[in-house]
């Protein structure tokens, strides 16, 4: 840190005496007093240094009169300029998710249920169009940020010249078709904040007008001519960016490009310093342009580097009221509503403007706050139409118009991922997601996990309201699933794969982001293949059954991998009819049906299920989760019926019979009738690497016997860590149960990538 010019040792005297020679100020203040202008650099994460400085002169009683930002400083200096001080950025720069900010991670539970599974769970996302498969950008496109600085920037939404805000403000941005800096005065000021700090290859460019806008610290990252342009006769700087690197961070190709990219920026500074009479330069060489977990010792680095100028501010501050009297500023923090005579749509093609502005749900003359707003908007992102989708307040003549500017995904979306475990092998992930494409309002889902254990299911969804709360929809299921241990046809257990086929329909009702119902009746093929020698020369068993049930589901998670809060709740009932059953020993197969029963029961059957998990942490990384399950098939009469159990075991569900357990191999147990509690401790050790523990206790009631439960226990610990591909998880486990002869207890598990 340090006065240029050497202007510690200026007498104060002296330099306001080489004031009254200047011309008279056309400020706020009283004439004759002169002004101060404020200039902020960008440096990314630094930036909040100048919190730092804004305390220290706040303490002294020194208010600018004007301010100039880029990049971070935009953003410091933009808030500022609104009325924000020092102590309440402060606390908005804690408050603020910067991971999820700068990474456009939006929350799970902001996306809509039917949209959940797609979400977050690829490792590669591709835009389809009937021409080509169209590869992603790479960048941020800024979803979360935007929305975020127009909650906050909100109070002064309907001022677009910055030089009418309560402390005049302007911002630099660079042009990358002209590749000239451009000064941004005027506007929707969120927007220049955010065109001001859009680091190419990390965060998509603005366009505002017919400007194409990145960073303004490619060209200028200390803005001192444009603060004395705006009218400041004393400028004070604080300067978080970047310097020439010496030799030894040149033998890094990304210390070159650095070097090369801010060259420019560098030398500009080395100039416009000369204009301020203070520029301040916090010590954070040791803290990385991209911390923005550590607002706390950056402001407080920015706080230590302006102290030594405190008495300086408040000398200043002191002489200048003797000079004339500062304006107080206008307070418009006090601003909570607007009424817009106007709503547009900008950027829609595929939808349309009644079906944005239903989700909107916003009418022209309605009073509206900036909670609201920001909630409808992440609803609009959560409907997943859109790779971006913001607004824009904007006075036009005497009215104010909402703008909605979108930035649709196309109609189709297919993903792609590869995926192991322990229970499936080695499989690929596919998914294709299309909108509208056949008719309005219509969703159609294709997916599937092509392996030696392959899952599929297609979907065809149909809207029938404006809404989009009500809808009908047909899909066809299929899943070849191995069950490790299983009694079959009265033959000693052995393992037999699980195939099965189901067609149906649902009627949904959507209430909500996160809660969904579903009435559905359907179709079931459930086909029992041994996979040993049967000493009945078994082959298969074929179980033909009609369905029908309902369900309700809930899904706050905020993330689907390693989630720190949300519930998990899955309540259903079913009620299944047998239509007949094929036998298939060697050549012949005997088909079985009501008039013709043979050993089987062609009654009804009944299911109850539930499932809930909750997830909270109480304490920084560490997060705790509680569960409970329970189960209900009624009983039939024969124990060759096999199309009425569900399979008990694994760290996760492979198939909708599945139930997780702990210390037991995936789908290890058939049951018909069970209730168990689990708990689980999650700490993430490192961003991204967890350690936890496991454990839980079940009651069960397995497809063999007629009456008693036995009780199992089990336990685990492993590892976790959230990669390109997907969650990664290992561990060990330990299962406790009287009946298990054929494996061990203590068992490993591991499971990669992205999941069906």
């Amino acid at each position: 840190m340090r006065y240029s010019h050497n202007a510690v040792q200026v007498s104060l005297a002296l330099f306001l005496s080489l004031l009254f020679f200047q011309e008279p100020c056309l400020s706020q203040q009283s004439a004759g007093r002169p002004s101060v202008g404020l200039v902020l650099s960008g440096g990314g994460a630094l930036g909040m240094a100048h919190v730092g400085v804004l305390k220290v002169m706040e303490e002294s009683g020194l208010r600018p009169d004007y301010i100039t930002g880029v990049s971070m400083g935009s953003i410091i200096g933009g808030m500022y300029s609104i009325g924000y001080n020092a102590d309440s950025l402060h606390k908005i720069l804690q408050a603020m998710n910067w991971d999820a900010l700068l990474s456009n991670k939006i929350p799970e539970n902001k996306i809509i249920f039917p949209e959940k599974n797609n979400f977050y769970n690829s490792s590669i996302s591709l835009r389809v169009s009937l021409k080509k498969v169209m590869l992603p950008s790479g960048m941020i496109n800024g979803q979360m940020i935007e929305n975020s600085l127009s909650y906050y920037a909100w109070p002064a939404a309907d001022i677009n010249d910055f030089s009418k805000l309560p402390i005049p403000f302007m911002c630099v941005g660079t042009d990358l078709i002209s590749g000239k800096k451009v000064d941004l005065k005027t506007g929707y000021l969120p927007d220049a904040m955010r065109a001001s700090m859009a680091v190419p290859s990390i965060f998509t460019p603005v366009k505002i007008d017919s400007a194409l806008l990145i960073d303004g610290g490619f060209l200028r990252n200390f803005a001192a001519t444009e603060a004395k342009e705006m009218g400041a006769d004393i400028l004070i700087g604080s300067y978080v960016g970047a310097y020439r690197y010496t030799e030894e961070k040149l033998h890094s190709v990304s210390g070159i490009i650095k070097q090369l990219a801010f060259s420019m920026s560098i030398k500009d500074f080395e100039e416009e310093k000369k204009l301020a009479e203070v520029v301040i330069i916090p010590e954070l060489k040791d803290i990385s342009a991209a911390d923005f977990e550590k607002v706390d010792t950056i402001v407080r680095r920015g706080y230590k580097a302006a102290l030594p100028y405190r008495d300086y501010f408040r000398k200043l501050a002191d002489s200048l009221d003797n000079l004339g009297v500062q304006q107080p500023i206008v307070n418009v923090l006090d601003k909570h509503l607007y009424s817009f005579d106007l709503i547009e749509v900008n950027g829609n093609d595929i939808y349309s403007d009644q079906q944005i502005l239903d989700v909107l749900d916003i009418e022209p003359g309605d009073r509206t706050d900036r909670r609201l707003l920001y909630d409808r908007i992440e609803f609009l992102f959560g409907t997943a139409w859109f790779e971006k989708v913001k607004y824009r307040i904007t006075p036009r003549n005497d009215s104010l118009i909402l703008c909605i500017d979108c930035v649709e995904r196309p109609k189709a979306m297919l993903y792609g991922s590869m995926h192991y475990d322990d229970s499936r092998s080695a499989g690929i992930v596919l998914k294709l997601s299309a909108k509208n494409l056949l008719t309005l309002r219509s969703v159609i889902d294709l997916s599937s996990y092509l392996g030696q254990y392959f899952r599929g299911r297609a979907t065809y969804l149909q809207y029938i309201d404006r809404d989009q709360k009500y809808g009908i929809s047909a899909e066809l299921y299929g899943d070849n699933t191995l069950v490790p241990l299983m009694n079959l046809w009265e033959e000693e257990a052995g393992r037999v794969m699980s195939r099965t086929f189901t067609t149906g329909l649902n009627i949904n009702r959507r209430i909500g982001l996160n809660n969904i119902m579903n009435i559905s009746a359907g179709y079931e093929n459930l086909n029992l293949l041994p996979d040993y020698v049967s000493d009945a020369d078994l082959e298969r068993i074929s179980y033909k059954s009609l369905t029908a049930g309902a369900d309700f589901k809930v899904n706050n998670l905020d993330s689907k991998h390693f989630p720190d809060r949300g519930i998990i709740l899955n309540l259903s009932a079913g009620v299944s009819e047998l239509l007949s059953v094929a036998v298939r020993t060697g050549s012949d197969e005997t088909v079985f049906n009501r008039n013709s029963p043979g050993v089987f029961a062609f009654g009804r059957f009944y299911t109850l299920l539930g499932d809930l998990r909750s997830y909270f942490t109480a304490i920084n990384r560490w997060t705790f989760s509680i569960g409970a399950n329970a189960l209900f098939v009624s009983d039939g009469d024969s124990v060759k019926r096999h199309n009425n159990f569900f399979l008990l075991g694994g760290i996760e569900s492979v198939n909708r019979r599945s139930i997780p357990m702990i210390g037991f191999h995936t789908n290890e147990i058939p049951v018909r009738k069970l209730a168990g509690i689990g708990t689980e401790i999650d700490w993430e050790l490192l961003k991204d690497f967890h350690i936890n523990a496991m454990a839980n206790l079940f009651a069960v009631r397995e497809t063999d016997r007629e009456d008693g439960y036995s009780l199992l226990s089990g336990y685990g610990i492993g590892l976790g860590y959230m990669t390109l591909i997907g969650p990664v998880k290992a561990g060990l486990m330990l299962g406790q149960y009287s009946r298990e002869k054929h494996f061990r207890k203590i068992k490993t598990y591991i499971s990669a990538g992205f999941n069906f």
